[in-house]
C-alpha cells in the first residue's frame, strides 16, 4: 500500500474519531466563549506532549521552523475552532457540518485566486452549485437566531478550506507546531470574557474526551496528510464527518436536519463528492 493511501485510511479513521465532537458540544452545555476556551487550552496539552515525543531534544527549533507559513496557519487553525464553536452554539449540527463540506469549494477557489490555476467551466459550475446550496440550507435561518450560526459556519468552511491548501502548498514545512500555536491564540481570543469554572462531573468528562482525543488526533492526522497526498483527497474523506455527526446528534437528542438542509445538504454533497472524485481521476 501507497504512503498515500495509508494517509487517506489515516483521515477516515480521523473523520471516525472527530464525528462525535458536535454531540459532546451540545452535551457540555456552556457558554461560547468557555467551551472555546478549554477547546483551546485542553487541546494543547496533547498537541505539546505530541510535539516533545516526535520532535524531543529539537522542540524548540521545530516550532521556530514554522515560520510565517505556520503563523498563518495557526490563525487559520483558530478561527476555525472559533467559527465551528460558534455555529454549533448558534444554529442546528446539521447545518454547521454540511456547510462545513463546502470546504473543498472554497479550497477550489482559492487555488484560482492565489495558484492562477485556470478553471473549466464545470469547476464554475461546481462552485455556483455549491454556494447556492449554502444560500438555500441557511434560507430557514435567516429570519432566526440561526442565520449567524450559517454565517459562522461558512467562515469555518473558508478557514478550513484555506488550511489545507496551505499545508499542501508548504509541504515541505512542519505545520504540527503551528496546530499548538492555533490553539493559544484561540485561547487568548476568550480571556477578556467571562469563563465558567463551576463545571460539573459530567461536563468534565465530554470536555476531557473532546480535547484529549476527539480534536488533536484528526487535526494533527488533516495538518500532515496533504504532505503525502493531494488536499481535495483529504478534503473529499472529511466530508463523511456532516454524515456521521448528524448522524450523532440525530440519534442521541433527536436533533434532525430541516428540509432546507435535506435540500441544500443533497445539492452542496452531490456537487462536492462529484468534483472531488472527477479531480482524483485527473
Amino acid at each position: 500500500m501507497s504512503k498515500s493511501s495509508q494517509w487517506l485510511l489515516l483521515t477516515g479513521l480521523g473523520v471516525l474519531i472527530i464525528s462525535p465532537d458536535s454531540l459532546l458540544i451540545r452535551l457540555v452545555n456552556i457558554s461560547d466563549f468557555s467551551l472555546i476556551f478549554y477547546r483551546s487550552y485542553l487541546q494543547a496539552v496533547p498537541l505539546f506532549l505530541f510535539c516533545l515525543f516526535i520532535y524531543r531534544r529539537n522542540t524548540l527549533s521545530a516550532f521556530l521552523a514554522i515560520g510565517i507559513p505556520g503563523i498563518v496557519y495557526a490563525l487559520l487553525f483558530a478561527t476555525t475552532h472559533i467559527a465551528f464553536v460558534y455555529s454549533i452554539q448558534h444554529t442546528a449540527v446539521s447545518n454547521t457540518l454540511v456547510i462545513i463540506a463546502g470546504a473543498p469549494i472554497f479550497s477550489a477557489i482559492f487555488s484560482i485566486i492565489f495558484l492562477n490555476e485556470k478553471p473549466s467551466f464545470f469547476t464554475w459550475l461546481i462552485i455556483f452549485i455549491a454556494l447556492a446550496s449554502m444560500f438555500i440550507i441557511g434560507w430557514g435561518s435567516y429570519t432566526t437566531s440561526g442565520i449567524f450560526g450559517d454565517f459562522m459556519a461558512i467562515i469555518c468552511a473558508i478557514a478550513m478550506g484555506s488550511g489545507v491548501v496551505l499545508a499542501r502548498y508548504f509541504k515541505k514545512i512542519d505545520l504540527v507546531p503551528a496546530c499548538f500555536v492555533g490553539c493559544i491564540i484561540a485561547g487568548l481570543f476568550t480571556l477578556p470574557f467571562e469563563i465558567d469554572f463551576n463545571l460539573n462531573f459530567n461536563q468534565i468528562i465530554y470536555l476531557s474526551l473532546m480535547c484529549f482525543i476527539l480534536l488533536p488526533i484528526p487535526f494533527i492526522i488533516m495538518t500532515i496528510a496533504p504532505k503525502y497526498t493531494p488536499a481535495y483527497q483529504v478534503s473529499l474523506v472529511f466530508l463523511l464527518e456532516s454524515v456521521f455527526g448528524t448522524a450523532w446528534v440525530w440519534f442521541i437528542i433527536n436533533e434532525g436536519p430541516s428540509l432546507n438542509t435535506i435540500l441544500g445538504g443533497t445539492m452542496l454533497l452531490s456537487s462536492v463528492l462529484i468534483y472531488m472524485i472527477l479531480e482524483t481521476r485527473k
